[in-house]
């Protein structure tokens, strides 16, 4: 089965990252697997680095905005991007188009009107309220075509039919390869001297684009406060500024940093290769987001045996299970997250204790093979709706225990 996949950025990220984790696990000889993406960013390079073959196009200059020019030019470059893509479209005959993105969405259900092709939404978003949310519900519902799978049931809720008889959003929690997290005591003492971090200092950590909707002020502030019961804590922020004025924000941090005269405690650390690793040196990972689809990287610190505190901020919740693997707060609840902080550093058994059940919930629950397999699951049902002939998996192995809920 011919499989376009379709990503409207090129630059990595969660969603990305699941993209990337199904180009190289599908089973090859079911899928015939072609990539399409700008030509900016990484995304090009690794999906190449996996053997599949990569057509760039241009990126969609657009975001969700109330000034009417801005608005004017967001639908000039959407139109630019629509126009080549059914060209492509056309040209690769694709059995299937899975678009990894609500805005590739949009524009692969639109560029695929007339043809019988069917289109996979593939949302790792959540929707904000604005007047244009709206269209896209009604786009996302407007043909036995459309397919549309979210990365949690947080996203699935804002791409929800309008009436109860509409076709259901499918659910598919995203996965990790877990042969990349494990425990190495060696590789904390490692990181830490690397970093130079004495041993008796009580590390959190938090991993994420630099982002106001990721709440990185908001910890730092809280681990000022931190410091007065906990003055040997430091503070790992990992993650660049991608988007927009992103930069901005983070010389905000830093400026909050310098206010606090936190400067010897606090480490900005930008992007990095080996998150992994760092992960490894912190006693507490923290995800202080105001929204969040899912939280990849949550799972990831799980894997590592981390005491995680996260924010009841939309996917988070489906990952952590509070206070038996970690602990879910409020959005924006200062108070709560400068006690909880302080509780666990004060309490190491139970953050052992939540590492321990962590582990064995991700593993459960979060496995690539899990996911790839409920993948598999999903495309048979989608081609035996749409093609004459169901699609068939090579190695079926992979399907065991598989599940898509909706």
């Amino acid at each position: 089965m011919r499989t376009l996949f379709y990503n409207h950025t090129g630059i990595v990220s969660g969603a990305e990252k699941m993209l990337l984790l199904s180009l190289a696990n599908l089973p090859r000889g079911s899928f015939e697997l072609i990539l399409v993406c700008p030509a900016e960013g990484t995304l090009r390079n690794d999906a190449a680095d996996l053997g599949v073959p990569v057509i760039t196009c241009n990126q969609i200059r657009a975001r969700f905005t109330y000034n009417p020019l801005l608005f004017l030019n967001y639908l000039l470059s959407i139109a630019g991007v629509l126009y080549a893509f059914r060209k492509k479209v056309k040209a690769l005959s694709p059995d299937i188009v899975q678009a990894n993105t609500v805005r590739a969405g949009i524009v692969a259900t639109v560029a695929t009107i007339g043809t019988r092709v069917p289109v996979i939404w593939h949302s790792h978003d959540i929707l904000p309220s604005h007047p244009l949310t709206t269209l896209i519900r009604l786009l996302a519902h407007s043909s036995r075509r459309v397919h549309i799978v979210a990365c949690s049931k947080a996203a699935a809720y804002t791409l929800r039919p309008f009436t109860s008889r509409g076709r259901h959003v499918v659910v598919i929690h995203n996965g990790i390869d877990m042969t990349r997290f494990h425990r190495s005591p060696e590789l904390r003492d490692e990181k830490r001297k690397e970093l130079v971090i004495v041993p008796k200092s009580f590390v959190i950590g938090m991993v994420g684009q630099v982002s106001p909707r990721k709440g990185q002020l908001g910890l730092i502030r809280a681990f000022a406060d931190v410091r007065s019961t906990v003055p040997e804590a430091v503070l790992l922020i990992i993650g660049a500024s991608l988007f927009n004025k992103d930069h901005e924000y983070l010389q905000r941090l830093e400026q909050e940093v310098a206010k606090l005269q936190l400067g010897k405690s606090v480490r900005f650390l930008g992007q990095r290769s080996d998150v992994p690793a760092l992960i490894q040196t912190m006693d507490l990972f923290v995800l202080n987001s105001e929204v969040e689809p899912f939280a990849l990287v949550l799972i990831e610190a799980m894997m590592l045996g981390k005491a995680v505190i996260a924010t009841d901020c939309g996917g988070p919740a489906e990952i952590v299970h509070h206070r038996v693997d970690g602990e879910i707060l409020p959005v924006g609840d200062h108070k709560a997250l400068v006690n909880t902080m302080i509780r666990l550093a004060m309490d190491p058994s139970l953050r052992e204790r939540y590492g321990e059940v962590a582990i064995r919930n991700v593993k459960h629950i979060f496995s690539k093979e899990r996911y790839i397999a409920q993948w598999c699951s999903q495309y048979r049902k989608v081609t035996s709706a749409h093609l004459s002939k169901p699609l068939e998996i090579v190695n079926d192995d992979i399907e065991m225990g598989a599940r898509v809920s909706e």
